[in-house]
């Protein structure tokens, strides 16, 4: 009797214990824990180009991009503007946009005011805030600071 006490006793531990670790295992789903975000604030990479710029256009294109190997694909979009031509628009990251209320779609006419970076002859812009119509999507502070950082310095 006392053996199949302790046999009982052993299988109930052994079945709390793995029961335990298997609900920890599937705990880890979208949104738990916590996720470095791999993005600094933007710094011009070549000293005394980089300057505000506003532009005005049709958005003629949106897709997705990773600008390095270790970031998160980003998105970006192709703005026609009648004075700049076709400018190279970067957003942010995709994770961060889906969980904005905002659509962009082609042929919408937006403003997107942001720093400006002239590499060859190619102007690329990095947004800081896009209009469409009455709605404005907020990407980045005044001096470039991405709105998904957690920390913010005073």
């Amino acid at each position: 009797m006392k053996r199949w006490r302790l046999i009982s006793l052993g299988l109930g531990m052994a079945i709390l214990l793995g029961s335990t670790y298997i609900s920890s295992v599937y705990a880890q789903g979208r949104g738990q824990g916590f996720r470095p975000c791999p993005y600094a604030p933007y710094q011009c990479p070549i000293t005394g180009v980089c300057k505000p710029m506003t532009i005005t256009g049709t958005v003629s294109r949106v897709f997705t991009e990773t600008l390095d190997d270790k970031a998160y694909p980003g998105m970006a979009i192709k703005v026609d503007s009648k004075d700049k031509g076709q400018v190279h628009v970067h957003l942010g990251p995709v994770w961060y946009l889906e969980r904005q209320e905002f659509d962009l779609s082609s042929g919408q006419e937006v403003t997107v005011q942001g720093i400006c970076v002239d590499e060859a002859g190619k102007i690329r812009l990095v947004a800081a805030s896009v209009t469409a119509g009455n709605n404005v999507l907020m990407l980045r502070d005044l001096e470039g600071r991405p709105m998904w950082e957690a920390w913010r310095r005073r």
